[in-house]
C-alpha cells in the first residue's frame, strides 16, 4: 500500500485524473457523487448483485455423483478445484495489494476491492465447501497443491507479474524519499502484464 493513500491533505478533482499512474498519485478520499468512469460503477454494482455465500448450496447430489464417477473423472475434477483454488489465492490478494497503489480513480478501486473479496471470500471458500463435501479428509487433499508441479507452475506463471509489479511500485514509493526514479513506461509495462494472465 502505498503511504500517499493515507495522505488526506491533498484536494482531488477525479474527473480530469487517469486510472492508473495518475501524476497526483493514488486514491485518497473515496467519493462517489461524480465518476469518471459510469461503466466501471455499473460493472463493479453489478458484481455486488452476484454476490452469494457457498454454503448455502446443497452438494448432496454432487457428493454421490463424484463417488460413482472413475478415478480418472475424480483426478481431473479435483485437479481443477485445486488449480482454481491456487489461482485465486494469488487474484485474492493481487488486485487489493498490488494494483490499488497505482489506481487513481475511485470507482477503479472499488472495482479492485471488490474483485479482491470474490476471489478469496467467494470462489475460494466455494473450492473448499466442494472439497469438504466430497472428501473425508479435506486437508489431505490440499496439502497436494504443493506438490503438484503443473499447479506450482502455473501459480508462478502468474504470480511473477504481481510480483515485479509490487517490487516497481516499492521501488517508486522509496523513490520519493531516496534517490532513484521508476521510468513511467516500465511501470506501465509491469501494469499491463499484471493485467493481461488474469483477465483470461
Amino acid at each position: 500500500m502505498s503511504q500517499a493513500q493515507y495522505n488526506l491533505a491533498t484536494k482531488t478533482d477525479y474527473l480530469h485524473r487517469k486510472m492508473f499512474l495518475d501524476p497526483a498519485g493514488p486514491v485518497t478520499i473515496q467519493r462517489f457523487e461524480e465518476v469518471k468512469y459510469n461503466k466501471l460503477v455499473k460493472f463493479e454494482q453489478e458484481a455486488r448483485g452476484f454476490f452469494w455465500i457457498p454454503e448455502e448450496v446443497s452438494l448432496t447430489k454432487d457428493a454421490n455423483d463424484f463417488k460413482e464417477s472413475n478415478d480418472t473423472v475424480k483426478h481431473i475434477f479435483t485437479s481443477n478445484l485445486l488449480r482454481q483454488t491456487a489461482l485465486d489465492s494469488l487474484q485474492g490478494r493481487g488486485p487489493a495489494q498490488v494494483f490499488t497503489p497505482v489506481v487513481g480513480i475511485p470507482e477503479l478501486e472499488a472495482l479492485m476491492y471488490n474483485w479482491s473479496f470474490f476471489e478469496t471470500n467467494i470462489h475460494s471458500r466455494s473450492y473448499s465447501h466442494i472439497i469438504r463435501n466430497i472428501y473425508n479428509v479435506p486437508k489431505d487433499v490440499f496439502n497436494t497443491i504443493h506438490d503438484t508441479q503443473e499447479i506450482v507452475d502455473m501459480a508462478s506463471s502468474v504470480g511473477r507479474y504481481y510480483d515485479e509489479l509490487h517490487r516497481i511500485n516499492c521501488h517508486k514509493e522509496l523513490s520519493s524519499e531516496m534517490t532513484g526514479m521508476v521510468l513511467e513506461q516500465e511501470h506501465i509495462k509491469a501494469i499491463w502484464l499484471a493485467l493481461m494472465p488474469v483477465m483470461h
